[in-house]
């Protein structure tokens, strides 16, 4: 046992090391990432689960997936970002760097383990392909943000390492489909081993969303679109079901819909989940229902639900989901706000704990990109009945309409109430601007009457640390 204790602690310190610095600005990997590590088969899969900490601890930012969207109002702690108020700059802007501390560290893991004879070739398999699915999962990630990025595919070994410039967009999705169809070829099994880990289904449900982008922003259109289609009717064999009840959903770890989610436990996740930033502090002015507000001793209520949001969900009042995804402040009587009662972690005896787990894939979400893709390529039929396989569990009425505008716009909309508060809305509304279904500059109210580009600036650190990266336009 303290052995295994001993090297999980030398895997976190060595990915510290390499995720704290740019690896676009060139430093001397440590040695317990180079020659002390790597002594047996055994130090491959605690490397691995270094990755997934670096990868969760990225992933748990609402700034990329949510900040920017129509979701949120002020609450009563002001801390919006400039990226709420879409005045994004070059100096606040956030810097890649950490993605590159993932990229960096799976790059490693590839290389070193090739030659290492394992006494089960699937368990070598295995940890390859999940290292080749975080690393599609993390450009995908960076591409969308940035969208011209570095490709960099092999680990840094020291100060001769040359600078990368930003590679095109469209050959960072090369790579990207290129990783998940190697991952997809050496996985053995095509279940779960644990919904933690990519397994076979989750990258497939990554491939769809791949997809799905890369069909809607990037001009790939129907081949695109189908491929994603393809990838998830792979998911759909999984066993994957839609759970019966909603709220079940996020009560219960690791359940049927889940395909794959990040763990957290206070124990070891001491920072809290994202949703902090949306409880309600627990001494901060009385309300009528404090007992159900989701309140804790850090409460940040900097966020609470947008009109735009509520009205979503006031358009069908019978909504089941609309008592587990927002709650109401009463005050004399009176509603002041509305808070999102999605993730709200763990109430334990000293405070509450934002500790729910970080999903980042689950059927519902599947299905409506499923039907997405059939309503883009005017497949009224077939997107109707991937929506409405969502909304009869919500217990609103079905959808009927087979205009094409009409019903990609209630796709749009059926997103927004299925998939609220899980980092999702930015995305969908960024493919629903390039597919002509919105206009995100007049339907996102910080938006309207600016300019501001939907790719983000490359952070001035990055820039000077390396003369060959240029910023991005508009910028």
């Amino acid at each position: 046992m303290k052995t295994i204790i001993l090297k999980f602690c030398l895997v976190i310190f060595a990915l510290n090391i390499v995720s704290c610095k740019d690896i676009l600005d060139v430093s001397v990997r440590s040695s317990i990432t180079g020659q002390n590590f790597w002594q047996s088969e055994n130090d491959f899969t605690p490397y691995l689960y270094g990755i997934y900490s670096s990868f969760r601890s990225n992933m748990d930012d609402m700034s990329f997936g949510e900040d920017r969207s129509e979701g949120w109002k002020q609450g009563y702690n002001a801390r919006f970002t400039p990226y709420w108020a879409q005045s994004i700059t070059a100096g606040n802007t956030k810097d890649w760097t950490p993605y590159y501390g993932i990229i960096g560290n799976c790059n490693l893991l590839l290389e070193k383990i090739e030659p290492y004879n394992f006494s089960n070739s699937a368990n070598k398999n295995r940890i390859k392909a999940e290292a080749y699915a975080l690393r599609a999962a993390t450009y995908f990630y960076i591409a969308k943000i940035w969208g011209d990025v570095p490709l960099v595919l092999k680990a840094v070994v020291d100060e001769k390492e040359p600078l990368y410039a930003r590679s095109p967009v469209a050959d960072v999705f090369v790579q990207i489909n290129a990783d998940i169809t190697q991952s997809l070829s050496l996985f053995s099994d095509a279940g779960y081993l644990d919904k933690y880990r990519y397994s076979k289904p989750a990258v497939y449900a990554l491939l769809a969303d791949v997809k799905m982008w890369t069909g809607k922003v990037l001009g790939g259109g129907n081949t695109d679109l189908n491929a994603a289609i393809a990838a998830i009717t792979e998911v759909e064999k999984s066993g994957v079901t839609l759970s019966s009840n909603y709220g079940s959903v996020f009560d219960s770890k690791k359940n049927n819909e889940i395909i794959f989610s990040l763990y957290l436990n206070r124990s070891e996740y001491t920072s809290g989940q994202y949703n902090n930033a949306f409880l309600r502090y627990d001494t901060s002015m009385g309300a009528d229902n404090a007992a159900d507000l989701p309140m804790a001793l850090a409460g940040q209520q900097a966020y609470c639900l947008s009109p735009q949001s509520l009205a979503l969900f006031q358009k069908y009042p019978a909504d089941k989901r609309i008592s587990r995804t927002y709650i109401p402040e009463i005050i004399k009587g009176k509603i002041l706000n509305y808070w999102p009662n999605k993730f709200i972690g763990t109430k334990y005896s000293d405070d509450r704990i934002a500790d729910s787990d970080i999903i980042i894939y689950r059927l519902s979400d599947m299905l409506l990109l499923k039907a997405e893709a059939y309503a883009s390529m005017g497949q009224s039929d077939n997107a109707l009945s991937y929506l409405n396989l969502v909304r009869q569990r919500a217990g609103i009425p079905l959808f009927t309409e087979t205009n094409k505008a009409l019903l990609e716009k209630e796709i749009l909309d059926e997103r927004g109430r299925e998939l609220f508060h899980e980092i999702k809305r930015w995305w969908d509304l960024v493919r629903a601007h390039k597919s002509g279904v919105i206009d995100i500059y007049q339907f996102i109210p910080n938006l309207i009457g600016k300019t501001t580009p939907i790719y983000w600036a490359v952070h001035t650190n990055v820039m000077a640390k390396n003369n060959k990266i240029v910023q991005t336009v508009g910028y």
